[in-house]
């Protein structure tokens, strides 16, 4: 179950689109609130830089995990290739200290079938024999990209620590939320319907930026992260 809530809490979703324009750097930052059994533990703020077809994020967190102060922290860098509209992950690197401790660095080959996965000083290879893997800021990309082109089901595959995460989602339809920053709001509903169990909602009039998130079974650990601020900024 903890893994669930990871999951949710590190998916705080992106509004870019890939521009055509190579020359146009566009810069946001995203903040989520963070909550766990319905009580606000923390935030997460994501910072991504996008240049073409070319993504870099800086994603960190603070949070309480059933008492222990925990921190989160990964820098990214993924590709979009339009032929397949896909997202690629290049490379990420990550840091989790508290309630969990690891030290991660990944690299991908160019097909994302293929991972160098550095954990905590040992090596470990991964293949693929069908879809690329990805990281979670790759995913969320993914994601929402999959929703603004209209798809109702579709498959994502996770690099973990120490192994590969298939998720299979299925688009059930929209819905109006009540949100605490941004009031009443439609949204388009995605059910994570294998192991996970979560829930994500989709804002159109938000650019299909994730507005809230959350796993549906736990009695131990239920995690939800909520858009509290967003800023962009082209040039």
């Amino acid at each position: 179950m903890l893994k669930v809530v990871l999951f949710i809490f590190s998916s705080g979703l992106i509004s870019f689109f890939v521009r055509a324009e190579d020359n146009v750097v566009c810069e946001q930052e995203i903040i989520y609130d963070l909550y766990l059994n319905g009580f606000h533990t923390g935030e997460l703020q994501r910072q991504i830089t996008q240049q073409g077809a070319d993504l870099s994020f800086l994603t960190h967190s603070n949070m309480s995990i059933l008492g222990i102060s925990t921190t989160f922290y990964q820098t990214s860098r993924s590709r979009y290739e339009a032929q397949t509209n896909r997202y690629f992950t290049t490379e990420f690197y990550q840091v989790m200290t508290g309630f969990r401790n690891r030290e991660m660095r990944v690299n991908m080959s160019a097909n994302g079938l293929d991972s160098n996965v550095l954990l905590n000083g040992e090596i470990t290879q991964y293949h693929s024999k069908q879809y690329p893997l990805q990281d979670m800021d790759t995913i969320t990309m993914q994601l929402q990209m999959n929703v603004r082109q209209g798809k109702t089901h579709f498959y994502t595959l996770r690099q973990a620590t120490d192994e590969m995460e298939l998720f299979e989602y299925q688009v059930v339809g929209k819905e109006t939320l009540s949100t605490r920053y941004f009031g009443d709001i439609e949204a388009i509903k995605v059910v994570e319907i294998q192991d996970s169990n979560a829930i994500f909602w989709f804002a159109p009039s938000l650019d299909y930026l994730m507005i809230k998130a959350t796993n549906i079974e736990g009695w131990i650990l239920r995690g939800t992260t909520e858009l509290k601020t967003y800023t962009e900024v082209c040039a």
